[in-house]
């Protein structure tokens, strides 16, 4: 008699057959695939229990934690997604964490601030912990990293000639409302951006080899160079967004919904509408059309040019932060970010002459004194050239 037909002698048998995963195994060995499921799990159970404000915070502390690793030359094995994929996790070390909390001050990020990303990179080393990506000894040196105590913030603080930004207040007024409401959070920016030159500029919009990767590579580049695009509005982009008969591109911006700014229409710039047309044309999966998502992510690109191949799931914005990171390092340019492209672009576009409504529109901006700023800072770079 084989297994499929074997039954409990407890269970009557006009009873219905009930499916057992762990059927006919021994507790020891139950207990161990339980736990790889259980694991493979858990990083999914823990988001679904907290709020969407502390999932983005996360998700911010979480890029913060991958550009240092690009920074000090560390390129994740496992891709840098260390908010949904255990994996991400594997390697880490006490060392790496506390180096991260020595980067962060370098940077001049507040105290607090540095002791709440700690606090993030913490949490989520515990559940790889428990999806057995990281191993427990390694886990409880983790834990062991501290902080730093009201006293101890001070002492860093006279001890380093710089800091940033502790909290950013801002008003903005929904459309539809009579009221403004006034926001205030903690500033995550770097005090001085990454400043890049036009050269540069062009050379990360570059094709670099025949690979589908490199297409998408010097399409995602050109859209934050040349439309100045957050990579929370990229990630969300669908292939459907793009109207290339048009020359247009309809995106959807969350950061600032409820505004008049929520939706906005680009028309293409040269450079973006060829690598897009190339990249929709000989690259993109055409299964996936219409409502794909536009920027896809790819097998690894061997040695011999081989791989680079698009896959069916898109680009989260943490993954395209790090390629931003991980192109701009191999151009010779460090510590870029999503954000230092969006930068250049606004000053780019300063420096041609357009207007205050004109850039708040392009950026989606809710405050007038973001565009006067770049403005500003425009014409006394022009004042004083010489």
């Amino acid at each position: 008699m084989d297994k499929t037909s074997t039954r409990h002698s407890l269970v009557p048998q006009d009873t219905p057959e009930v499916s057992r995963p762990l059927a006919y195994t021994s507790l020891e060995t139950a207990g161990q695939v339980a736990n790889k499921i259980a694991g493979s799990t858990i990083f999914q159970r823990y988001a679904a229990e907290k709020s969407t404000n502390t999932l983005k915070r996360h998700g911010r502390d979480l890029e913060l934690f991958a550009e240092y690793l690009l920074d000090i030359g560390i390129m994740p094995e496992h891709g840098a997604d260390f908010q949904t994929n255990p994996a991400a996790w594997q390697g880490v070390t006490w060392g790496i964490v506390e180096g991260f909390v020595q980067w962060l001050l370098q940077e001049g990020y507040a105290v607090s601030s540095v002791n709440a990303r700690l606090s993030t990179v913490k949490v989520y080393t515990q559940l790889a912990v428990r999806a057995g990506t990281v191993d427990k000894q390694e886990g409880l040196l983790i834990q062991a990293v501290k902080g730093f105590s009201r006293a101890g913030q001070l002492n860093v603080d006279q001890r380093r000639s710089q800091t940033r930004i502790a909290a950013v207040t801002y008003a903005y007024k929904p459309e539809g409302q009579r009221d403004s409401v006034v926001v205030s959070r903690r500033s995550t920016k770097k005090r001085a951006p990454t400043l890049l030159r036009d050269h540069q500029a062009e050379h990360l919009k570059i094709v670099r080899n025949a690979s589908p990767q490199a297409a998408r590579d010097a399409l995602l580049m050109a859209l934050l160079l040349d439309h100045g695009l957050r990579a929370s509005e990229l990630a969300i982009l669908k292939t459907s967004d793009l109207h290339l008969n048009a020359g247009e591109m309809t995106f959807f911006r969350p950061k600032v919904k409820g505004t008049t700014h929520e939706w906005s229409t680009h028309q293409l710039t040269p450079a973006v509408y060829q690598l897009a047309c190339r990249y929709m044309e000989q690259c993109y999966p055409p299964t996936l059309l219409p409502d794909g998502p536009l920027l896809l992510a790819t097998t690894r690109l061997l040695k011999n040019g081989s791989g680079g191949l698009l896959l069916e799931e898109g680009l989260n914005r943490v993954r395209i932060s790090e390629r931003a990171a991980w192109l701009g390092k191999q151009a010779g340019i460090p510590r870029l970010s999503a954000h230092d492209c969006r930068h250049y672009c606004a000053t780019k576009m300063a420096r041609l002459g357009y207007g205050i409504d004109e850039l708040m529109a392009w950026f989606g901006w809710t405050s007038a004194q973001t565009a006067v700023r770049y403005i500003t800072s425009v014409e006394v770079q022009s004042r004083y050239k010489g």
